[in-house]
C-alpha cells in the first residue's frame, strides 16, 4: 500500500469513524442524559477529525520518518487535547465534567484507531518489501 492509498484509506475511515461516533454520542447524551450535554460537544469530534487530517497530511510529506511522526504526532495530540479541555473549562466551564469525561473516551477511541490503522499499514509495507 503505497502513502497515498494509505492516507485516503485514513481519511474514509476517519469520516466514517467520527460521524458515527459523533451522531451516536450526541444521541446517547440526548436519550440518557439530557441535563448533562455540554453546549460545545461538537467540537469533540471536529477536534479529532482536523487533528486526524492534519496527522496523516504531515504523515504524507515525511514517508521515511513514519515511526518519529507517529511518535511526535501522539505527544502533540496529547498536548493539544490538554490544551482544548483546559480552555473549555476556563472559558465556557458548563458541563466540564461530562465534557472532560466524553473528551476522554473519544481520545481512547481515536488512539486505538490509530494506532491499529498504523499498524496494519506497517504489516502491508513490511509484506510489500520482502515481495
Amino acid at each position: 500500500m503505497t502513502i497515498t492509498e494509505a492516507k485516503r484509506k485514513f481519511i474514509i475511515y476517519l469520516t466514517l469513524m467520527i460521524v458515527v461516533l459523533g451522531f451516536g454520542g450526541a444521541a446517547a447524551f440526548n436519550q440518557w442524559m439530557p441535563e448533562n450535554y455540554p453546549p460545545f460537544y461538537p467540537s469533540i469530534p471536529i477536534f479529532f477529525y482536523v487533528y486526524g487530517l492534519f496527522f496523516i497530511y504531515i504523515y504524507g510529506l515525511f514517508p521515511d520518518k513514519r515511526l518519529e511522526i507517529q511518535i511526535l504526532g501522539k505527544g502533540v495530540k496529547l498536548i493539544f487535547g490538554l490544551l482544548f479541555v483546559v480552555a473549555y473549562a476556563h472559558f465556557i466551564g458548563v458541563h466540564v465534567k461530562a465534557f472532560l469525561i466524553t473528551f476522554l473516551c473519544y481520545y481512547i477511541i481515536y488512539l486505538i484507531f490509530e494506532s491499529g490503522f498504523f499498524l496494519n499499514h506497517e504489516m502491508e509495507m513490511k509484506k510489500e518489501n520482502k515481495k
